[in-house]
Parts: C-alpha cells; structure tokens; sequence
C-alpha cells in the first residue's frame, strides 16, 4: 500500500479508520460483507433444522447488517459522520500547519485535544502522534493495522 492510500485509513489524530466499525473502507466493515456473504441462507437452515437457534442467530445478523454498512468515508473526506468525537478540529488545525498527522507538527504536543478528548482516545492521539513523529507512517501502518480500534478500553 502507498503512503497516499495510509494517509486515508489513518485520521489526522492517528487514530485508525482502517480498524474502526464506522468507517465505510475499513477492515471491519470489509470483512462483514465477507462474513454475510458466506452465511447467506443461515436462518433458514437453522429455521429448518435447530429453531432453538433462530432468535440469537436474528440478533447477530441484524448486528452484522449493521457492521456491512459503515457511515463514516473519513474525516480526510469530509465524511465523518459517525465521528464520536464530537468538537474535534484536528483535520482543520493540520492542514492549517501543513501536515498529515498532529506528530508532524512543530507544536505537538498541543492542548487542543484536551478539550474534546476523553482520557482513552486522547492517550490514543499522544502515543499515535508520538510514534508517528518517531518511526514514519509506514511503520506505523505496518505496528497498527492489525490491532483493534478499540484496545484502549479493555482495562
């Protein structure tokens, strides 16, 4: 992949669409499509054969239904319309300074995120930046794209 192509899996706070269930191109939504693909005719054999199963095999498509469809395009696109963070000026305040990612700013670390960063996702912004500024964002492509979005919760 290019680093053009990176550039538009990893938002400008270095948090990974790529990784995220919002994001229309990422992985998880990708990889839905795959799993609802391939379990075309589920219910209806578990109808048939083990109606014991029918009730929780509905409630796991209707959320995997929900994973196919991501609403986010990214924020780099204009899109991110399923942005939790709400407030978030990071897009703007970068192409203000020139650059892909907060870590490639003269100023970072800045106060900014602060304001609309809850403990979890501003770590996420520091350690994101900070390995961006140290190793390049193909190797952070490379240390990222495999991992969850979301680890920062499991305590």
């Amino acid at each position: 992949m290019d680093k053009k192509e990176m550039i538009e899996k990893i938002a400008p706070c270095s948090l990974m669409c790529y990784t995220c269930e919002a994001y229309e191109q990422g992985i998880i939504c990708s990889s839905a499509r795959t799993l609802a693909k391939y379990m075309e005719g589920m219910k209806q054999y578990h109808e048939q054969h083990d109606p014991e199963l029918v009730e929780n095999y509905k409630i796991f498509e209707e959320r995997l239904m929900r994973c196919c469809h991501g609403p986010c395009s990214g924020c780099r696109n204009g899109g991110n319309n399923f942005c939790s963070i709400k407030g978030c000026r990071i897009l703007d305040c970068t192409k203000q300074h020139g650059v892909d990612f907060c870590g490639e700013c003269n100023e970072f670390p800045c106060k900014q995120p602060l304001e609309y960063f809850e403990k979890e996702v501003y770590d996420q912004w520091l350690n994101g930046n900070q390995r961006i500024k140290d190793i390049g964002v193909e190797a952070f492509w490379i240390e990222k794209s495999n991992i969850s979005h979301f680890n920062a919760y499991i305590k």
